[in-house]
């Protein structure tokens, strides 16, 4: 092999390693693309979740806040003149606003009770979610599910009010089986109330 043939060989054996190097390094890039768009998808994900679940947790707090206001609504709203017609604003649209502002209790509260027409708009939501979750209890066919409704209505609906005590008394069983139904029955609640986007999908 003389000096020109050598020299073609070094050449072409470099030429060979750049090559290799290029495609290493372009592979390399590939992967660590690759895998830092899967780590931000994954980060993403997380966060829809936390923020899904957040959402979930706000909405099962919200619903209790609606039931235990129900009473204070209902009197707010006494002597209001009721027209559907002059409706601009539905029962969930004004949840939905109150619940993206991330208010604190009083001022959820005082968002409700912002007007009297307001308030019955959410009033006649509450209590038609309650009529349908009276009958999905009925067509359960679980007594326990028919105990559950009527102590939310005993607690916090009908007009005289039932402390854990006496509903415990009434029905035969512990209080702390009360406060067990009540957040038993604030999940469906939560998702009548607040719609289907309120429930938690594991």
């Amino acid at each position: 092999m003389n000096s020109k043939e050598s020299m073609g060989s070094v050449a072409g054996y470099a030429a060979v390693g750049a090559r290799m190097l290029e495609i290493a390094t372009a592979r390399g890039i590939e992967k660590g693309i690759e895998v830092g768009v899967r780590a931000a998808m994954d980060y993403l994900a997380e966060e829809r979740e936390k923020t899904r679940k957040s959402r979930y947790d706000r909405r099962l707090h919200n619903t209790r806040l609606l039931l235990k206001n129900y009473r204070s609504f209902k009197k707010h709203a006494e002597g209001a003149i009721y027209n559907a017609k002059q409706v601009k604003e539905s029962a969930i649209d004004i949840l939905d606003r109150l619940d993206d502002a991330m208010l604190g209790n009083e001022t959820y509260i005082d968002g409700i009770k912002e007007s009297q027409q307001r308030t019955i708009i959410i009033l006649h939501h509450v209590e038609e979610m309650l009529r349908f979750y009276r009958i999905s209890c009925e067509q359960s066919g679980k007594p326990e599910e028919m105990r559950r409704y009527r102590i939310i209505m005993e607690m916090y609906i009908d007009d005289e009010k039932m402390t854990a005590q006496q509903i415990s008394e009434k029905e035969g069983i512990e209080i702390r089986t009360i406060y067990k139904d009540v957040t038993a029955a604030i999940k469906p609640l939560s998702a009548l109330i607040f719609g289907i986007d309120s429930l938690k999908t594991e």
